[in-house]
């Protein structure tokens, strides 16, 4: 079976390697990016149709007996089968097959990423968990269509599932899929298949598999994202199928105290023993997902909106307020960030809102001439917000700023109570600085 890994980095050749060609079939080869112990996948170019490829190819190039030609052969026939046949967002597309020279090859969508691996190392960065169920439900939508296709994968892990740059899963080797035929013979020895890691207690066993013998594997992997661990090891195979087969799941809470409990109890789900146990379907596994992914994102916008309440709190302008209101006046206005040096507001255009520095440090320049510094919990624009007139100056952040845009439309949306509290004190401010402007302007007449 054809390791068909594609990693960022160009792959390297050995010595006792044949050289790379130039064209495969009318597929210019631009470099190799995986290799097998049946073949190799290089990153080609469709001159055709003007697009990047993967061009992967099958043959005996090396002298490991395990891989006789016959077995060769049926790896390159079931996937060139059960991949044309599927044709889904989040499945490695097929555009062609043949042979050339005793070699056979397949034709795919190029993924410019790399596979999951990265994010399951033990000691790397765990992906964020709305990532994470993001990735899983996206799987589980492919392999419901697979399934419905009549296509099991049989193989699923990390490295047979590709992430985009954006971020974007896609399942891909269909190498040792088993593709519903009704005129097929039931093999009555029927070899085991797929990674030992990531099988199933059925796939161990050499039984029958079916669709939640995949999203088992599945649960494998959304275990190994969330831990950096499969759910088993062993000193061999003979004791690692006897983990998977007989050994409780280790619970994944153990490993991850942050972790909902009803993504723990999903995992669980995934990961029984028993087939009837598990999820039956794709689709059915997709919507628990979903649910989840909605409260987690649920969960980060009332995070949100606390960490920006508090910020807001440690403001004098803030004072008088409750935090039902402060949450008013958040819902109703916009806490926007500014790297160094981006402009907040422009000399000369019409800008009908009021700012509020929650972070960070700003300048008030006229023309090319500093005229002021803001800070922390100061304001400006009261009279554009009044009047909706023309900034007379610009405003431009000196290091990373936050600050709250209220603008007087939004602002008609909160309780009455809390408009009075804010117009009240948007009064006093304005007085103030009114104040301290004249002063200004006194102090320099006096000079």
């Amino acid at each position: 079976m054809v390791d068909s890994t594609l990693p960022s980095q160009p792959a390297q050749y050995s010595s006792d390697e044949p050289p790379m060609p130039e064209k495969i079939g009318k597929y210019e080869i631009h470099s190799l990016v995986g290799k097998g112990s049946c073949g190799f996948v290089y990153k080609g170019f469709d001159p055709f149709v003007r697009r990047d490829v993967a061009v992967k190819t099958s043959r005996g190039f090396t002298e490991d007996h395990a891989h006789d030609e016959d077995s060769i052969q049926r790896a390159f026939f079931t996937e060139a089968r059960a991949a044309g046949m599927l044709s889904h967002p989040h499945i490695v597309s097929l555009y062609d097959a043949g042979t050339e020279d005793g070699m056979n090859y397949l034709v795919m969508e190029f993924v410019d990423g790399d596979t999951l691996m990265p994010a399951c190392a033990k000691n790397g960065p765990r992906l964020p968990v709305d990532k994470v169920v993001d990735i899983i439900f996206k799987c589980a939508k492919a392999l419901d269509y697979s399934h419905s296709r009549g296509v099991l994968h049989r193989d699923i892990k990390p490295t047979n599932i590709m992430l985009t740059r954006e971020g974007v899963p896609k399942v891909m080797d269909f190498s040792v899929a088993e593709v519903n035929d009704p005129t097929a013979v039931v093999d009555a020895k029927r070899n085991a298949v797929g990674s030992p890691l990531y099988m199933s207690p059925e796939q161990v066993q050499r039984n029958k598999l079916e669709p939640a013998s995949d999203l088992y594997s599945l649960g494998v992997v959304m275990y190994q994202l969330l831990t950096g661990e499969t759910p088993y090891t062993g000193a061999d195979l003979l004791h690692l199928f006897a983990a998977i087969r007989h050994a409780p799941v280790p619970p994944v809470e153990a490993k991850r105290s942050d972790l909902p409990r009803e993504l723990s109890t999903l995992i669980n789900r995934l990961l029984a023993k028993k087939v009837e146990e598990r999820y039956q379907s794709g689709r059915e596994l997709g919507n628990d997902l979903l649910r989840i992914f909605e409260r987690l994102k649920q969960a980060d916008m009332n995070l949100s909106r606390r960490e920006s309440r508090d910020s807001l709190r440690s403001l004098r302008f803030f004072d008088s307020f409750s935090d039902e209101e402060i949450s008013e006046i958040l819902g109703a206005s916009h806490l926007l960030n500014y790297a160094p040096g981006q402009e907040i507001v422009r000399e000369g255009e019409i800008d009908g809102a009021f700012y509020l520095i929650a972070r960070g440090n700003a300048e008030v320049r006229k023309g090319n001439t500093l005229i002021d510094t803001l800070m922390k919990g100061d304001c400006f624009g009261e009279i554009g917000f009044l009047t909706a007139t023309r900034r007379t100056a610009t405003v431009k952040a000196a290091d990373q700023v936050l600050a709250l845009r209220v603008s007087s439309t939004l602002l008609d949306q909160v309780s009455t109570d809390c408009q009075l509290r804010f117009y009240k004190i948007f009064t006093q401010t304005l007085i103030y600085r009114l104040s301290l402007t004249n002063a200004k302007l006194s102090a320099a007449k006096g000079g």
